[in-house]
């Protein structure tokens, strides 16, 4: 409310809507949305985007031009884990450390998935 009501059009908030938190997923244990409404409600622009796309990225940030007095509120809907098969989609490591083992398969998985870009 104190950015809105500011007009501080500068600033701009990323809300990573990957559905987890640590004990599971969020809105078993309360619901969220509508997460645009929301923040519109308090005086901010606000844009859902594909989080994993780095063009919906850019033209979300690209909003923030200087002719607004609002601030943005960026609700990027992503996969937890994604690109790595067991952490993708699953809450389990959200606030754990990877074994040595587990950090060097999910390196291997990025680095393929990379290799074909």
């Amino acid at each position: 409310m104190t950015s809105s009501h500011y007009g501080l059009g500068n600033v701009c908030v990323v809300i990573d809507r990957n559905r987890f938190q640590s004990q599971g997923e969020v809105e078993r244990s309360m619901g969220v949305e509508p997460l645009e409404e929301k923040w519109r409600a308090f005086g901010w622009e606000a844009v859902r985007i594909d989080g994993h796309d780095v063009g919906q990225i850019c033209e979300a940030v690209d909003r923030m031009d200087g002719r607004t007095v609002k601030p943005l509120a960026i609700i990027a809907d992503t996969i937890k884990g994604k690109g790595v098969s067991f952490l993708e989609g699953t809450y389990q490591y959200h606030n754990s450390k990877l074994s040595e083992e587990q950090y060097l398969r999910a390196l291997e998985e990025i680095q393929e998935s990379l290799s074909g870009l």
